[in-house]
């Protein structure tokens, strides 16, 4: 299997993008392609990695040239039409012609929406594509659909948005018959806009999702649903905010814990648990977000991912290209 991944587009490529892809060869079996300024990036491997390193892994890792970038102050469409030499743009044309089995990025957020629903191209039946989110929770992890890509939806996209979040937590996360819910501000029927309540009537109906009801934000993190669905504006604020809670969580522990020798004597005493603890809220043990909806398997890494985050998320990428998830999407529409 090959994987591909854009090496320039985000906050600290190519050194992450290198460090990670090198990192994820120890764990994985496929091969990893790097697309981007050829002579950048071969001067950083050989900069970060010794002749004896190299040799366990050059086999599976190789260099596609690529003299433009997607910036993230670039208008995705705009970059789309006219960086033809861009990573992220060769990037989409590979995987469309088959050349490679999935497409991994950290750049441009439009611009690898715009791209994959333009040049890659949307499932027959799916009326608008959607960016997940996994997040950690006090049980397991849950998947947001939509995490961002549409602020604006139909009832209609609740439902595929369900549907294609039940299938990649089953297929790719191994989870039997994925609870779905509807982020909404309370659990009753009634609760909600109109366009909630005529979503929920849907999600109701389809005896193809296994629909739990409405969930409100403040229950999302107990781990007791495993799919998410909301509209791209909701879904985003609520990562986002759990991602700053979490920073500010750790931050403030940390700071009380560093308060004077008795506090750090605790501190000491609790080094494992509070690792584990730090883990547990990291959203780099999970991976990027997957553009579902799409005919081939497109993966967004973060815009600031470093190489942890860069190897969970080819680590991701390589069980999603795996895992038949699209096919299993096609059927599910044909129905």
């Amino acid at each position: 299997m090959k994987i591909l991944l854009d090496a320039m587009g985000g906050d600290h490529c190519p050194d992450e993008a290198i460090k990670g892809a090198v990192s994820a060869l120890e764990e994985i079996e496929s091969e990893i392609i790097l697309i981007g300024n050829e002579k950048l990036i071969n001067e950083k491997v050989k900069e970060f990695y010794g002749k004896e390193k190299l040799s366990d892994v050059s086999s599976r890792l190789s260099v596609i040239n690529a003299t433009e970038v997607v910036e993230n102050t670039d208008k995705p469409l705009k970059a789309i039409k006219t960086k033809k030499d861009a990573s992220m743009v060769k990037g989409f044309e590979l995987v469309q012609n088959d050349e490679v089995d999935v497409f991994v990025s950290s750049g441009n957020t439009g611009a690898f929406m715009a791209g994959g629903t333009l040049l890659v191209g949307r499932i027959d039946g799916i009326d608008r594509p959607a960016l997940t989110a996994i997040m950690p929770a006090y049980k397991g992890s849950f998947m947001i659909v939509d995490a961002g890509a549409n602020a604006n939806c139909r009832p209609i996209n609740f439902t595929q948005f369900a549907h294609m979040g039940s299938i990649y937590m089953e297929k790719v996360m191994g989870i039997e018959k994925p609870k779905v819910a509807l982020l909404n501000i309370g659990a009753e029927e009634e609760k909600g806009t109109e366009l909630i309540k005529e979503s929920y009537k849907l999600l109701k109906e389809d005896k193809e999702i296994n629909f739990v009801g409405n969930i409100e934000g403040r229950y999302i993190f107990d781990g007791n649903v495993d799919v998410i669905v909301s509209d791209g504006f909701s879904g985003n604020v609520a990562i986002k905010t759990s991602e700053g809670l979490g920073a500010t969580v750790t931050k403030i522990l940390k700071e009380e814990l560093m308060k004077n020798v008795w506090t750090k004597l605790i501190a000491l005493m609790l080094t494992k648990p509070l690792k584990r603890f730090k883990k547990r809220l990291d959203y780099t043990e999970y991976g990027g977000g997957i553009l579902l909806g799409i005919e081939k398997p497109l993966v967004k890494c973060h815009g600031g991912a470093k190489e942890k985050l860069f190897k969970t998320t080819i680590i991701q990428a390589e069980k999603y290209a795996k895992s038949n998830a699209i096919e299993k999407i096609k059927k599910e529409l044909e129905k």
